[in-house]
Formats: C-alpha cells, structure tokens, sequence
C-alpha cells in the first residue's frame, strides 16, 4: 500500500483537523489511494489531495469513505462520527475566503434540504394511503353494523377506527407542514446558490427563519410511529435528527410505547397506603428506586413497612439494599409478579437532546410526559419537562426502549429535575446489569 502524501505546513488548521480525521479513516480500508481511487471511479491524484489537505474534498466524497470503512469493517457509520465529520468539514470550508468553499456549503445544505423534503413526501404518501385505507374500513364497519346483532362489539370497533383516522389525520397536516417548510427552504438555498454562482460574491448567512415546527407531544403520550412502506429501518444514520447549518431535520425513531414503559413503573406506598413515590420494576421479584435521603420522600427506618403495585397488583416489599451515594434502594418483593416478555434494555451515556418518556405514578395517579436531557451536573442527568407532585423514583427511557436512568429530585415551578444514570446502578451488590 503506497504511502499518504505528507501535509503542508502552512495549511489552516480547520483544514489539517479534517485531512488528519480522513487520513485515520482511510487507513482503515488498507488499500493504496490509487486502489480506492480505482474502486470509486476517482482520479488518484485528487484523493490524494482530499487526504493531503492540499484541497478541500465534497461532502459526498466523505460520505461514501466513511461507508467504505463502514463496509469493510462489517459494521455501519455511526451518528456521533457522521455528526463529527459534518463538523470538521463545515469548519474547514468555512476557514477559507473563496466563493466556491461557500458554494460547497450551500449545496450540501441543498442535498439535505432536498432529502427531508423527499422524505416527508414518502411520509405524507403514505398517511394518505392509510386514511383512505382505514376511511374504507370504517365504512365497511357501517355497512356491517346494520346487519349484525353484536351491535355493540362493531360500535366499538367503530369508535376506534374513528379515533385513529383523527390521529392519522392531525399527523398528515403536520407532515404537510413540515414538507412545505422543506420545498421553501430547497427554493432559498437555490436562489442562494445562483446568486453565489452569478456574482462570485458570498451571500449573507442564512437565517433561521425556517424552522420546523414543534412537534413535542403534550403530557399525555401516545406513541403511533411507523417506519413508511419500503422506508429503510429506523435507527440508521439518515433518520436521527441533525441540525446542519440553519436546517433542521426531525425524523420518527421512537420504538418504545407507553404501554411498556408503564409496565416496568411500579408505585410506592407506605404503612398507611399513601403515595411515597415509584420504582423499577428490574425481574419479577425486584425493584429499584431512588432514594432521596431522609429529606425526601423515605423518612423511616431501613425496614420500614412498604408495598408496592400498578393498577393490576399490589404486594409487600422488604428493603433489600440502601445506599446514601447514589441514593439508590433495593426493594425485594413478597411473591413474584408477571414480569414483560422484553427484557430491559440500558443506555449508559445519554447526550444532550435526547427525549425521555416517562410513564408512572403521581399524586393525582397515572401520569406520562417527555423529559428533554439538559447535560451532567456530576455524576447527575440535568433534564427539563413537565414534572409533577410524586414523581421521584420514576424511570426514564429513551427513544429506543432503553432505561436511560431514574428521576431523582424536580422543581415544579421551574419545570427541570435530575436523574440518576443507568451507570450509578452498576454501584448496587444485590442486582447486577448485563454488561
């Protein structure tokens, strides 16, 4: 395998950071430039300068290295080195005063315009497609409810097909809307890039006044994501949410529903049958809870008298395990419970910008709502959302069903709290995690 070129040294330094990180990635292919450049129909001398730093290369050209490396070692790109290339690659254009830099920049944020844009088309298709699916369905339903004397049994049926086409229906206006902001920013990012293409000149920073809409549910979560018809599957590296520039793309990765997480949650009372807080529900026997300390919600003794229940059951429980830092407790329950067919699953270093569902107990009962992850106070979880009375012990997860940690304390009237970390249940002796 021949040998890189080595860098100049009067390069910028945004532009050495992204030749060095290309350079890294390349030498996982172990081929000879002259090889790749021959497997992906290039001109090895230009390869060699992308890897040199002696010329900025186009963002396609890192895409299909990364997936080269990717394909090599029989693993896929993952988001944190998309995200960290797309980062180095927009500073070291950015690093450099020529037009055609600018325009490298305003046709990638065009290609990703035009692919969310093309994405919410497949997405908007396809709601129409079941609307009118499920509208034939219910008028079938009609026809049949005149003719059977299970009347109610189809009225029910009714009902909920109703309730869906609702549901399908807000979903498509908000697809549509979102499809719309797309097709408007594809036509300012064109009229940019022929402006830069026509004058030389470079256009005035785009401005932010495209954004895509909220789409943050309220305090009552349903969770009714589909991966589309033909669509690739959820989790890989062009359906996570990216902000690039000023374009913000969102896109549906939930694969956890609230029916499960609220099975994992368990609540707490006391003596006296009153609310102290909830749990996890960890095997059919188990509970873990955070335990705030003697100003919190556990002001007895180690062995004070407790149970534990959902709506479905209730059973004493005796503290197994307690401990001040982290403040964790380790309930063991009188007779074993039915326990979900999926097991738990952990997500060790949630980033900042991941959604948390939550779905337990408080004061006034059932209660579900999204936590926004803020970033680390310690060896604490700093999280944002709409915290209620008697929520502490509670379990968070993620977007993909994984147990990302349990709410600790909260302010009510500031709307943030903190959470313990899965990692800090790794400190307890009588539960163990898989690795």
């Amino acid at each position: 395998m021949s040998e890189l070129k080595p860098m100049d040294d009067d390069l910028p330094p945004d532009v050495v950071a992204l030749a060095r990180a290309l350079r890294d990635l390349f030498a996982g292919l172990c081929v000879s430039t002259r090889r790749y450049a021959a497997r992906r129909a290039y001109d090895s001398s230009t390869v060699s300068r992308y890897l040199s730093g002696r010329r900025l290369p186009p963002w396609e050209f890192i895409l299909n290295l990364l997936h080269d490396v990717g394909e090599a070692r029989g693993s896929t790109p993952t988001t944190a080195a998309v995200d960290m290339l797309r980062t180095l690659h927009t500073a070291a254009l950015e690093s450099g005063s020529s037009p055609a830099h600018r325009t490298q920049l305003l046709e990638r944020e065009l290609a990703e315009a035009d692919r969310e844009a093309r994405s919410a088309a497949t997405r908007e298709r396809w709601l129409e497609d079941t609307l009118q699916d499920r509208e034939h369905r219910i008028r079938d339903l009609e026809m049949r409810n005149r003719e059977l004397e299970a009347r109610l049994a189809a009225a029910e049926a009714n009902a909920r097909l109703n309730e869906e086409i609702r549901e399908l229906k807000e979903e498509l206006a908000r697809v549509r809307a979102l499809h719309q902001q797309a097709e408007e920013r594809c036509e300012q990012l064109e009229r940019l890039l022929a402006e830069t293409e026509e004058t030389g000149l470079l256009p005035e920073p785009l401005t932010s006044d495209f954004r895509t809409p909220d789409f943050r549910p309220e305090a009552d979560v349903h969770n009714n994501v589909v991966a589309a018809p033909g669509a690739p599957p959820l989790n890989t590296v062009y359906q996570f949410g990216h902000v690039n520039g000023s374009v913000t793309m969102i896109t549906d990765t939930w694969q956890v529903d609230e029916e499960y997480v609220a099975s994992v949650s368990v609540r707490l009372y006391d003596a006296h049958g009153q609310h102290l807080g909830n749990g996890l529900l960890f095997d059919a026997e188990t509970v873990i809870t955070a335990d705030p300390g003697p100003n919190g919600f556990w002001l007895g003794p180690q062995g004070r008298a407790m149970s534990a229940g959902t709506d479905e059951w209730k059973v004493p429980v005796e503290p197994i395990e307690a401990q001040a830092f982290p403040p964790l407790k380790v309930l063991r329950l009188a007779e074993p419970v039915a326990f979900p067919d999926r097991s738990l699953a952990f997500e060790q270093r949630p980033t900042p910008g991941r959604q948390l569902l939550v779905s337990a107990h408080a004061m006034q009962g059932r209660y579900s709502c999204l936590l926004d992850v803020k970033g680390r106070s310690g060896d604490l979880l700093r999280a944002s959302g709409e915290f209620v009375d008697g929520l502490v012990g509670a379990p968070a997860f993620s977007s993909a069903g994984a147990l990302t940690g349990l709410v600790m304390d909260y302010s009510l009237a500031e709307e943030r709290g903190l959470l313990l970390p899965v990692a800090a249940l790794r400190t307890l002796t009588t539960v163990k995690l898989p690795d």
